[in-house]
């Protein structure tokens, strides 16, 4: 089950270039998707049609590493019906709301806990140090993006046709925490920029792209064409059908100043569980804004994956990002939004007496749009 820390904070997080299936989408034709009117409270993006159990075939599991004194875990998760290739990641806790029914988590013991190394680095903070951890945004996720079902939406269904097209959808993961989501998505055939805080980035994302390359290195590669590196990928690692690579991005400074033109021009932003103060939502929003107005020849979507964490007050609340404050800014933007998922997960909330207690919440994955890329 979850816990109720908050999830993972990052700051962050050309060619011409089209999609390989940018054409076969009408963005007038989206009826068949959950889309409701930015006014209307997040009650209404829960359609049943949209509600997407988890996938018995995705399995995920965690075991616990030690090495020079130091404990980590790792999160481990297969590929679309391979079990014989799954991906690990290097993490520093367990996961938060991650596993499912009987998967094994790791147990850490207070002395697994080690202060963090990184607390002075320049540019980091307590809320960044929660992107060491994987959590349950990822999850669904990774399931919506490449684990399709019958009853997924149409639009679903084409981005899912493009992320495991090895011709190589192009795409930028803000805030990426481990590398989870980015770094599975490489692996069924897109080319992805994973970026984060230079401390993650560097501590985490970078080791677990070196070794999910090793894990992979004999897995069949289909397409000739595709066995060498993008060249917008300055240093691309080979990710199994896909490629990825890493670099930093602060939310808070212009793209311009940290990406080429190459690497701003991309197909798809996605993000998972990127944000839980109100005050982040502004930076990264800024961020995805700069992306949709940077990006040449296809207009990029972004994905986004939100769990609903209220905090006592409710969707009132000031100081925590809650659904509603959500589509509330993508309406100020004049942006749009449909719901290609959602699903409901165990989490414990505290009351306001302190007390911890079992409850449910949902997560969301969202698709959000320039309202100009529709021309």
């Amino acid at each position: 089950p979850q816990s109720y820390a908050a999830p993972k904070l990052s700051s962050g997080g050309g060619h011409q270039h089209i999609a390989p299936c940018a054409a076969n989408y009408d963005a007038n034709h989206q009826t068949s998707c959950c889309q409701a009117t930015i006014t209307m409270a997040y009650q209404q993006y829960m359609q049943k049609e949209r509600h997407r159990p988890p996938y018995k075939g995705f399995q995920c599991r965690e075991d616990i590493e030690k090495e020079d004194h130091l404990t980590s875990v790792i999160f481990k998760c297969n590929l679309p019906h391979q079990q014989q290739h799954v991906l690990e990641f290097n993490c520093r806790e367990p996961s938060c709301g991650a596993l499912e029914g009987q998967e094994e988590g790791a147990v850490l013991s207070e002395d697994d806990y080690a202060v963090d190394p990184n607390f002075f680095d320049e540019g980091y903070s307590m809320a960044g140090s929660t992107g060491f951890k994987v959590w349950t945004g990822s999850r669904l996720l990774i399931e919506a993006l490449t684990w399709p079902q019958d009853t997924d939406c149409d639009r679903l269904k084409e981005i899912q046709e493009c992320v495991k097209n090895v011709g190589g959808t192009r795409i930028i993961e803000l805030g990426a925490g481990v590398g989870v989501v980015g770094t599975y998505i490489a692996a069924v055939g897109s080319h992805v920029l994973l970026t984060d805080l230079t401390t993650l980035v560097e501590n985490a994302i970078e080791t677990n792209l070196e070794r999910n390359e090793r894990i992979l290195s004999n897995m069949s590669i289909d397409d000739d064409n595709h066995k060498s590196c993008p060249s917008w990928l300055v240093n691309g690692q080979r990710i199994g059908k896909g490629w990825a690579d890493a670099t930093p991005l602060d939310w808070t400074k212009p793209i311009s100043e940290q990406l080429t033109d190459e690497q701003a021009s991309i197909d798809f932003i996605i993000a998972s569980d990127v944000v839980f103060l109100a005050s982040m939502m502004k930076s990264l929003f800024d961020t995805v804004e700069a992306l949709f107005q940077t990006s040449k020849g296809n207009k990029p979507s972004f994905i986004l994956s939100f769990q609903k964490r209220d905090a006592q007050d409710g969707t009132d609340s000031i100081a925590f990002t809650t659904v509603d404050g959500v589509l509330a800014a993508v309406r100020e933007r004049g942006w749009t939004i449909e719901c290609l998922a959602w699903r409901t997960v165990a989490v414990k909330k505290e009351d306001e007496t302190g007390s911890v207690k079992d409850d449910t919440s949902e997560v969301f994955v969202f698709e959000i749009k320039d309202a100009t890329s529709s021309s």
